[in-house]
């Protein structure tokens, strides 16, 4: 958790905006994206979340929490600062690990609907609605099909299997029905801000990043578990927000989540390599 009297928080004011996030003082869904060195992707990330809600007359807020990059300190603040308005940005000062940056997110917004989306997804229009009426239903965490770019299906969630590892589900619901996976990836997530904090937000220990939301996912099942939404998808442009191409070593990550979890090794499905 990081020290909230140390972090620097400030709105955006660019005189000519690619994305304005009007002022709302009671917002009914607070945004939360996580940047890290992040560049422009994440101005093409707000500008279409904007595009995608004109008309739907709701209040929301978004909320930027830009992670210290030890080469790119400054960049994804001189974007924001270039080309959106009314985007609340924090900057902590130090890289907190995607969770902990989650979590500080949502406890400088107000909205009563919190959503977690990564700066490298494209929101088209009419993506939202489904997922909030999936809200007021069984669902605790409800989340869109993930499209590639060409528009095939990323995933609609994922498997779980029993040493930790997953792989993605690629056949999406279809219209009018809701896939039911072990876990969806959080790069696009809706949740109510009560189940959120009810349930403590993402573990910190998932440092810097990766299986948080698997971890999420699974304390979540009492509540109404995940959903994805056969009638909502967005363009996730997988990759796009991180400067590096080295694949990650998550076998920390992947041990942490058995040992917050231990049954699932005898209740989750052999892995794939078996």
């Amino acid at each position: 958790m990081t020290d909230a009297a140390t972090s620097l928080a400030w709105v955006s004011r660019s005189p000519v905006p690619v994305a304005q996030i009007p002022f709302s003082p009671e917002p009914a869904v607070s945004f939360v994206l996580v940047t890290y060195g992040t560049g422009t992707v994440v101005i093409r990330a707000i500008a279409s979340l904007v595009a995608s809600l004109t008309g739907d007359d709701l209040g929301v807020e978004v909320v930027v929490v830009d992670n210290e990059h030890p080469d790119r300190p400054h960049r994804t603040r001189n974007h924001l600062l270039l080309d959106t308005s009314g985007v609340r940005v924090v900057r902590p000062g130090r890289n907190l690990g995607f969770a902990s940056a989650c979590n500080e997110g949502v406890r400088r917004s107000s909205g009563a609907t919190i959503g977690l989306v990564n700066p490298d997804v494209e929101f088209t229009v009419g993506w939202i609605d489904p997922l909030l009426a999936a809200l007021d239903g069984d669902v605790a965490i409800a989340a869109p099909v993930l499209l590639e770019p060409d528009g095939t299906v990323q995933s609609a969630g994922h498997r779980l299997f029993a040493d930790g590892s997953t792989a993605p589900v690629t056949s999406s619901p279809g219209p009018g029905a809701v896939g039911r996976p072990d876990y969806a990836s959080a790069a696009c997530w809706l949740m109510r801000r009560a189940v959120f904090d009810q349930l403590g937000g993402f573990d910190e220990r998932f440092f810097p990043a990766y299986y948080e939301d698997v971890d999420l996912a699974l304390r979540a099942r009492p509540h109404g578990g995940t959903g994805v939404i056969g009638d909502s998808s967005v363009v996730h442009h997988r990759g796009a927000s991180t400067a590096s191409n080295v694949v990650p070593d998550t076998t920390p990550q992947r041990l942490h989540l058995l040992e917050n979890w231990p049954s699932l090794t005898s209740t989750q499905p052999a892995t794939r390599a078996d």
